[in-house]
């Protein structure tokens, strides 16, 4: 059986992966955003102040949006880290309670795969 401390590792690594995946997302989506900004004042040559504007307002948004998921990012982690200690030492105080609870996750979980199959 794995350790609890590899199996930490493991949940703390996918979160992070997830993270990361949606951080490159952001980034993908802020050089579309960019892109039609540049575009649309392509478009628009009679006004070139107010389009300048907007992308800078854009850039400005999309900055703080950055800032915001990074800060969200540090307390998913923290509190993250948190739960699996958690239930961790739930797990080191009752196994045998954790084992059951485990039991039960799984067959709900098999019984609703089953299902989704069958549709």
């Amino acid at each position: 059986m794995a350790s609890w401390g590899g199996k930490r590792k493991d949940a703390m690594g996918t979160l992070t992966d997830e993270f990361d995946r949606f951080q490159g997302d952001f980034e993908a989506l802020r050089t579309k955003l960019v892109r039609l900004a540049g575009d649309t004042m392509k478009e628009f040559n009679d006004s070139p102040e107010k389009l300048a504007e907007l992308k800078h307002a854009i850039d400005l948004r999309l900055s703080t949006i950055e800032d915001d998921m990074s800060d969200l990012a540090k307390q998913l982690r923290i509190k993250g880290g948190r739960a699996v200690n958690q239930v961790e030492s739930k797990v080191h105080e009752q196994p045998l309670a954790a084992l059951a609870i485990a039991a039960g996750v799984g067959f709900v979980a098999a019984h609703l795969l089953r299902r989704r199959r069958r549709s």
